[in-house]
Parts: C-alpha cells; structure tokens; sequence
C-alpha cells in the first residue's frame, strides 16, 4: 500500500471532526476547569448522549493543542493504535517529528511498560495546553490489550495536559487508582443529560423558537437525550408538531423510529444515497460518489455534518472524511436490509470494499470483506500488504485476517503460507517453522527463488527464535547458501544483505568454524554499504555489525568487538533507538569475555532496566545470563544466585538453549560453594542439554566445566575425557577463546592430581595462544584452578608476563602454592631479611617527615609473629609494654589506621575479630615466602626421586639463599618477637641447607655440597657447623689445604666479632686433620 493511503486513513482517524455551530457545555466546562489535578477525563454516556461533541467542543473552547483518535474494532490490536496514533504525534510539536517508539512483537509480553514509554515520549516536549482525545473506546472489547496499555500509558500523562476518553461503558476497575487520587474525573450519563436552557439553545441553533413549555415537554419526552433531540426538532420542523416517543424503549429503538419519520420525507434520490453508503464505515466524498452513483454526494454529506445530522466530518491534507454516526449507520443498513438490498447484499460489499482499499482504508475493506466471505479478496489483500504490515510491527492483526481465511486457501498460495508464519515468529516459533517449511515448499514447485529465499530465512529465525533444536539449522543453513549463491555456486558478487546476515547469524550459533562465514560477512556488508544512504546507518547494517562483533568475539578480537559496539552505539541513538537492547547485550559481552566482569554486570543490569522500561523483554535471558556469568567470575555466588533465580521464575517455560546456560551457570556457583553433588549433577545436565541444542560453544564451555568437576572428584580420566572432546570442539569451531580455556583447564587438571610435569605441556600452548590473541579473560575455567595455572607458569617461567597479566586482569587470589612467588602480581611487597623495605608497585614507599614511626613498628612486630591472625592484645602488648590495656589498645587502633593510610589500601592489612592479618592477595612477605619454600624443601627431602633430582635441591637451595638476604632485622632493637623470629627463620633454614649438602655429599656429590656450605656460610659467616661440615667435605676430596684454611676462617671470623674460640666439636675435627689423636666429630653434629 502506498504511503499516501495509508497516511489517508491515518489522518482519518487521528484528526479532530469539524463541528459546526452547538451550544457549549459550560456547566461542564466549569466542572472540568475547577477540578484540580485531573489528567483524564472519561465521558460516558449511552449513543447519541453528545460525548464526542462535548470533547470537540472543549478542546474548542479552551484552544487546546489536539490530537483526536478515533478507536474503531481494529484496534483491539495494540500494534495498530499505536501505529496510528504514532502517525499523529507531530501535532503536539508541529515543525518537527517526533520519533517515537514503533511497537513490534517482541513487545508483546509487556505491552504496559511499551505503552508507559511511548505515552512518556509522546507527551515528552508537548507545548501546553494539549490533548488527546480518545473517541469511542468502547469499538474495543474488553478482553484486548489496549486497555491494559491505557492503563499503564494514561499514568505517564503530564499534569498541564489533558486526556479525554469517550465511551459508552464506565471506566474500568483497573483505573479506579486514578479515580481515586484525583488524577481522573468522570462525566457521566447524569451529567451529560441536557437541561431546559441548554435545549432552548439548541433549537434556537436550529432555527426553533421554543415557548417555555414546549422546552419543558421536549426535557420530558428527551430526557436529556442529545439525539433525541435532535431528531425531535427535525422532525417537528417537517410535521409541524413535537414527536410522541415510544414508551421506555432503548435509544436505537426510540433513534431508528425517530430517524424513520425524518427519513421517509427525504426525496427518494437521498434515500437511495443513504442507503447506498450505509455499509461505509468512513468514506471520502469521492468513494461516496462512486459507490451510490450521486454527483453530489460530497455537498449532501457536507450538509449533514455542518447540521450536525450525524454525520461526522474529518479534514485531511488530502480532503475531507466523512463517517456515520453508529446510530444512523445501523439504521440505514437495517432499512437498505429492507427497501435496498443489495447495497448491503454480498455484491454491494465488494464493491465497497473495493473502494475503500483504493482509498487506503485497508482495515474498513477487509472488515467488509469477512462480512461477505470474499476469503479471496482477503487473500490477496494480505499476501500484497504482509511484508508492509510486519515492518509495522501489526503481526496480531495480519495473523487475525489470515486465520479468518479457509485452511485450503491458505495451502494453495505460498505467499500466504510464508505471511502466516512471519507473523507467528515470536508467538509460537515451532507453528511458524511448519508454516515456514510448507511455503518453501509451495515456492519450489513454483519455481520462485526469491520466495524459497524468504522462506528460507523466516525458517532460520524461527529456528533461533525457539532456541531449542539448532541442529534443525543445518539443512536450512545448506539450501539458504546454495540460494544466495545461484548457479555461481559461491559467494555473489551482490548477495542480498539480510539474507546473508540470516545466514551468518546462523553459522555464528551452529557452525562458527565454517570457512564461508567470513566470506559471506564481508560481501554482505559490501553491498549494505553500497545500497545504504550514506548519512544513516541501515537495520541491516546494524545486524552486520553484531554479527561481525559477535565473530570477533568468537575469534578472540575482544578490542575490534568492542569498537565495532561504540561504533554502533554512537551511530544509532537517532536512528535506530530500538536497537539498543540489542547493542546493550553485546557491549554486556563483549566486557564479559574481556575480562570486566563488573562493567559486565553494571551494563547487563542497566540493559535490563532499558528492556523493562521499553517492555522488551527478547534479551532478558540473555542478559540475565550474562549478569549471572560476571558475578560467578567475581566470585559472587549470591548475586549469580539472584539472576539465575530471575530466570527460573520469570513466568514463562525456559527454552532449552536458555536451561543449558542455566545448568551450566548452577554448576559453577554450585563448585563456588564447594557442593560438589550438586556441581556433578548440574555439569552433566549442562553437557546433555547442550549437545541436544546443537550449539557448539556451549557444549565446549560445558564440557570444560564437567571436566573440573570431575577433576575434583578425583575422576582425571573422566576429566581427560571431557576436555578431549571440548578440545575437539574448539578445534572445529576455530575458537582461541575456547581453545585457551580447554589448555589451561587440562593444565589445571594435572596439577590438581600433582603432575605438574604433565601441565606444563598444555599450560605452554594455552598461554602462549592467549598471548597471540590478547585475552584478558579465560572463559570456564574457575578462578582457583585458573589461579594455580598461572602460578605453575610463574615458577617455571613460562610466559610470565602474560600470566602475570591474567592474574591481574581475572583479580585472581594467589593459591596457596604461590605464597613464596615473587612474580604473583601483588602491589605490596614487604622484605624483613637483612633488613628492612617496603615497596608498592616495586617503588619504595615514602613515609612522612616524621620517618616510619609506630606504624611500622606495627607492621614489623605483625610480620615476626607470623602476620596471620596475630591476636591485637598480643600486638599491643608488645608494642606497649608497661602501660595499661586500654591505653594500649587505643594506642593499636590508632596506629593501625595510620599504618593503613600508609599502604593507601584498607584491604592491605585485614581486622577480623580482634585479629590482624597481612592480606596475601596484596602483599608478598619474605618471611611468608622462605617459610613456604622451606617446607618445599623438606618435603623433597623426603622423596628419593627429589634426591636423587640434582637440580630439583639446586632450585631449591638458590631460592632460599636469595631469599635470605641476612638475620631478620638485623639493625632493629632487641624486641623479644625480633629475637624469638630471627633465631626460628636461622635455625630452620641452617638445617634445611645442612640436610642437601649431606643428601648430595650421600649421593656421591661431594662438589655440590662445597657449594651448599660455602654459600650458607656467605649467608651467615658465623655458624659452625658449616664450616665443619665443609671441613670434612674438603677432606674427603683430598683438599687437605681448603679444610686447614677453612678452619682459620671460622676462628678469625669469631675471635673478630665475638671475641670467642671455635667450639670443642670443631676444635676435635681440626685436630683430627692434623693428624692428632681425638674423638672425630660426626658430621653434621
């Protein structure tokens, strides 16, 4: 249909009637003008009671700005009075239009929080005073929609303009809210009633001087009763004498009788034109004059509307429009049943039906149509405007006139089959597939390509709309390729872009591995490009552009993803404001799968409250999903909770593509919660879903989760066997994202069950692929195996920056394996041996002119008891030893506060219940470090094959030589923690580094334990029993000298500094090499 025509009925039904001259209802008007706070008002009254009249003739008086609509059965549909009303929306801003929301299907699971938004934009900028005038609600059932819609929309109505509702039912329950606060007033029946004055007037208006009793037995007889009236004066001006009325009959009986004596006095040539339009239920003069055959159709019905004889007159920028008060239409038709019949027999319908699709109004044809059961001009009616109507969003209406046709009719035209299920998508996608799969059907045995293209794609759609079988895409990915590709048998050099785009869409969820997809994403967004007018950006250049972020994504290009999103977003604010839920999920994953999980959840949640406004509610899964995923990234298991909960009670069956992510989201909150039956259960539920929906990825990402449950089972075969065939997918779908988690979660694996030689292999390959691709995340793999990857990488030195940096990026918690890493990226290090530093981000710390002070006195008496849940009593005794507890413990806390001002982080020093504690995901402690190193080391020295592992103890020994850089504090005062700290680290590492050097002197090593002693002695030059051992080691060498001369060492170094001798025991083994007799003193004594 042309844009013109439809504009015409748009005109028609939102432009305010021409009403010619009437008697202002100035009782009223004071009522409504009195009445404060009202935004609506709801006139009702029975027919013919003046209700329309009265808001026309307000809006006239008080020069309201005005938008009138008319409400007709068809707007039963929301999407049609929405679609109109839009049409009228710049009368409230002339000069410029106004974009206002369109309703389309996704909508409609939420028609109020839509209606809220569009009323909120409509009235949005409106200039005062306006109106809207809803005329006639009561074409509307009461079962519709709209009502609900009213309901939601008449709230957001600003307090300086006005809406104005006529009906001829009382307001509904649901708007007694408003009644009741004020903010809608009712004029009723009894207020509508036309008092004595107000009857003189009108017949003075219409030529009549009434004596006072005649007005007061036209009060009686009318009861107020505008028609009524109306119709008594005609009928007095032509019989000379006031009507008797029958008795207590309804008002259509009382009108037609009325009308009937009127009507029988006109000429026979106005008859036969009445009666011939009657079936109209609007009409142009022109329509009129063809249908009735009157040349003066036009001047007869403008005659009628200026004498206010029923007949409503409505300019347009295209003419006038004329329609039928209902009481005289429903007279004239009953008497054209009588006296004319086939103006309202089958053949006198078509024929206006005819008319009035010429003229635009499509729904007055097709209504007419069903009345004479002429399925085949509704056929041919909704096959050519289908494609116009679904771009309106108006589905419900086209499905409705496609179900009114004969099932038979429907099979045999393609067009129709292919219309119906377009317009069953969002409402029941496995309907719209069968239909779908008849059309294409009907189309290849036509030999249409365009029509199987079509086809083709609503299938694809349906098929992801459901989001249950994507398995079901394959046949339909296949036939819709060879389509676009023709007889070339590959990618055109002008594919159709949104054919393309359907096909892409599809292959991202069913096949993203396909070689073509990138061939068919740049040649359709070529053409888009080419075919767009180059100011705006076109809908299907927008599907492109999530596609080729979506593929970006899939590659591991989370920064061309992203700029490919704020792009869009900057793009189409103005042109496309309906596509910025879509925009909103992709920003929420593009941040996800980068690594900003709380930017992730801000934007999904943000996205959600958008949708909820707007009342789409398409994404809500997806996006709650999203949210879902960021908190269990973060660690949130409550707020992963909150969101999965969302889901499961939304009030509506989950689709089976949304119950995967579900299973899947379950298992890891549930592995957050260590509930480890509850994480088996969940993970082989999410494998089974998603392999029964087809979607790859996810089936991937599953399997990787099943993986590490089973891993923490203790189940490493079965673990081994899931990531296999995750690794299988990510192979097939060409996903580093996938493949980098599947590396790093088998690496995990391994050393979960404590092969770290079997992790390093994957741990390699998976780090160096997520360097490649710079990601900042790895999808899947928790956090606390992620973790121990990274930190297996750090001490072997494989890609430590890189994983460093996923570290940093995922705010991993060092594992406990990492205590003694230097390299976990920490922002604190605090060094104690040899003396004394701190360092944020590896720059000394710079303290106040006063120097350190008691902060950091706190801070070394809290690292020499252990910095882990030191008790605040003990801390403050030690540090304020001879005063009283209250002092001390008021003395704490304000050095405590001090000394967190110094690491500029609360977090950095942690108080819990009267305990303190360094926090070990922000500070690294050497005391911390050597400790756990030497546990290391003598849990090697306990293994054989450690032993006998030379540079397995040489890796060891040089750590903890590095390490300890000298005595614990050595330069502090004499505090007894110092001492009690300094004398425990000493002799523990003493006897570690003694036990290697007699493991490698056992061992047949003689020359690695000189080594051992003489660095332990460059370590602590004072301690004898080096110097000893390291004596008999050079002995049994045959380097008689080196024993001698060590000897002299020892007894320099002591006499020097201690001003001592040797002790007996070492005096004996220098005896003894010099061949004196004397007792020999074992090694290691």
């Amino acid at each position: 249909m042309a844009q013109a025509k439809q504009q015409g009925i748009a005109f028609a039904k939102t432009t305010r009637p021409v009403i010619g001259s009437v008697v202002r209802r100035e009782s009223i008007f004071a009522r409504l003008d009195r009445s404060a706070g009202w935004t609506v008002a709801w006139i009702s009254g029975p027919a013919g009671s003046g209700k329309s009249t009265l808001a026309a003739s307000y809006v006239e008086a008080r020069n309201l700005r005005c938008i009138w609509y008319q409400i007709d059965p068809d707007d039963a549909d929301v999407a049609t009075f929405f679609h109109y009303l839009g049409h009228a929306a710049r009368r409230f801003d002339e000069g410029r239009p106004r974009e206002l929301p369109a309703f389309s299907p996704e909508y409609a699971g939420d028609v109020a929080s839509f209606s809220r938004r569009f009323f909120r934009q409509l009235f949005m900028g409106a200039k005062a005073p306006a109106a809207l005038v809803l005329d006639n609600l009561h074409e509307v059932p009461a079962t519709s929609p709209l009502h609900a819609a009213l309901e939601a929309g008449l709230a957001q109505v600003p307090k300086d303009c006005r809406v104005l509702i006529t009906s001829r039912s009382e307001p509904q329950s649901a708007l007694a809210r408003m009644r009741v606060s004020g903010a809608m007033i009712h004029i009723g029946w009894e207020d509508l009633r036309i008092g004595p004055e107000e009857i003189a007037g009108i017949a003075s208006l219409r030529g009549h001087a009434l004596a006072p009793e005649e007005v007061a037995k036209l009060h009686e007889r009318t009861q107020g009763w505008a028609a009524g009236l109306v119709l008594m004066l005609e009928h007095a001006k032509v019989s000379g004498r006031i009507a008797e009325l029958p008795g207590d009959a309804p008002p259509q009986v009382i009108f037609d009788y009325l009308a009937g004596e009127i009507f029988d006095r006109f000429e026979p040539k106005i008859q036969q034109f009445l009666l011939r339009i009657a079936c109209l239920p609007r009409m142009s003069a022109e329509v009129a004059e063809a249908l009735a055959g009157e040349e003066r159709a036009g001047r007869l019905l403008l005659n009628l509307a200026r004498n206010d004889y029923f007949v409503r007159e409505v300019p347009g920028d295209d003419g006038r429009t004329f329609q039928l008060h209902p009481l005289l239409r429903d007279f004239l038709r009953h008497r054209a049943a009588q006296a004319l019949p086939e103006a309202v027999g089958a053949a006198g319908l078509k024929r206006a039906a005819a008319l009035l699709r010429g003229a635009g109004h499509l729904e007055d044809a097709v209504s007419l149509l069903a009345e004479c059961r002429d399925w085949g001009d509704i056929a041919r009616i909704a096959a050519e405007e289908a494609d116009h109507m679904l771009v309106q969003g108006r589905s419900e209406m086209l499905c409705g006139w496609l179900e009114l046709l004969p099932p038979d009719l429907i099979d045999a035209d393609p067009r129709l089959l292919r219309a119906h299920a377009a317009s069953r998508v969002h409402a029941s996608p496995r309907t719209a597939r069968h239909l779908f799969a008849r059309a294409y059907d009907g189309f290849h045995r036509a030999g249409d390509p365009r029509g199987m293209t079509q086809s083709c794609c609503g299938m694809v759609n349906a098929i992801i709309a459901e989001f249950d079988d994507l398995t079901a895409l394959d046949h339909w990915m296949h036939t819709l390729a060879e389509l676009l590709a023709g007889a070339q048998g590959a990618v055109p050099p002008s594919p159709d872009p949104a054919a393309a785009a359907t096909l892409v869409r599809a292959m991202l969820l069913r096949d993203p591995g396909n070689e073509a997809l990138e061939r068919w994403l740049a040649h359709a967004e070529r053409v888009a490009r080419s075919a767009a007018d180059a100011r705006t950006v076109s809908g299907c250049e927008v599907e492109l552009g999530l596609a080729r972020a979506l593929s970006a994504l899939l590659r591991g290009d989370a920064a061309t993803a992203e700029a490919i999103v704020a792009k869009l977003q900057s793009t189409l604010n103005e042109h496309h404001p309906g596509a910025g839920i879509a925009l909103g999920v992709a920003s929420a994953l593009v941040r996800l799968l980068g690594g900003a999980h709380a930017a992730a959840s801000r934007t999904a949640r943000e996205t959600l409250a958008s949708a909820a406004s707007e009342g789409n509610h398409s994404y809500d899964d997806c996006l709650r999903v999203i949210a879902a995923s960021a908190a269990l990234n973060a660690g949130d298991a409550g707020g992963a909770g909150s969101e999965l909960q969302a889901l499961e009670t939304a009030g509506v069956p989950l689709r089976r593509g949304v119950q995967a992510f579900v299973h899947y989201l379950r298992c890891w909150r549930a592995m957050l919660d260590d509930d480890r039956a509850g994480a088996s259960r969940e993970a082989r539920m999410a494998v089974a879903v998603a392999v029964e929906l087809g979607m790859p990825w996810l089936e991937g990402l599953a399997r990787v989760a099943c993986g590490q449950v089973l891993c923490a089972d203790g189940d490493h075969r079965g673990a081994d066997a899931q990531l296999r065939a995750a690794e299988a997918i990510a192979e097939r779908v060409r996903s580093p994202n996938l493949r980098v988690a599947v590396r790093l979660a088998a690496a995990g694996v391994a050393l979960n069950g404590g092969e770290e030689e079997s992790a390093l292999g994957p741990l390699r390959i998976g780090l160096a692929l997520g360097r490649e691709h710079g990601l900042h995340h790895v999808v899947g793999v928790r956090p606390q195996l992620l973790a121990e990857a990274c930190a297996a990488a750090l001490r072997r030195g494989i890609e430590p920056e890189y994983a460093r940096a996923l570290a940093r990026a995922g705010n991993l918690a060092p594992p406990a394996s990492a205590l003694r890493l230097k390299q976990w990226p920490r922002p604190f290090q605090i060094c104690t041996l040899g003396g004394f530093s701190l360092l944020r981000d590896s720059a000394p710390v710079e303290f106040s002119g006063k120097g350190p002070g008691r902060p950091v006195e706190l801070l070394k008496v809290l690292v020499a008891l252990g910095a882990q849940n030191v008790r605040s009593d003990q801390l403050a005794d030690a540090l304020w030893p001879r005063v009283d507890a209250d002092y001390a413990h008021k003395s704490f806390t304000t050095t405590l506060h001090r000394l967190r001002r110094i690491f500029e982080d609360d977090e950095a020093v942690i108080l819990r219940e009267t305990r303190l504690s360094l926090n070990p995901r922000l500070c690294w402690v050497d005391t911390w470090a050597l400790d756990q190193l030497l546990g290391e080391l003598e849990v090697a020295l306990r293994d054989p094959r450690a032993r006998a592992a030379d540079s397995t103890l040489r890796g060891f020994v040089d750590e903890a030589l590095a390490l300890y850089r000298g005595p614990f504090l050595p330069d502090e005062s004499e505090q007894p923690s110092y001492i009690g700290c300094r004398e425990q680290i000493r002799t523990r590492l003493l006897r570690s580094l003694t036990r290697v050097a007699r493991a490698w002197e056992e061992a047949g090593m003689p020359d690695a334990a000189v080594d051992c002693y003489l660095r332990c002695i460059d370590a602590d030059g004072l301690c004898e029993i080096f110097y000893r051992n390291l004596m008999l080691c050079y002995e049994r060498r045959g380097e008689h000298a080196e024993a001698l001369s060590t000897y002299e060492r020892l007894r320099t170094a002591l006499a020097v500094r201690l001003k001592v001798m040797p002790s007996p025991e070492t005096q004996a083994v220098y005896a003894s090499l010099l061949g004196t007799p004397g007792a020999r003193a074992a090694p290691g004594a």
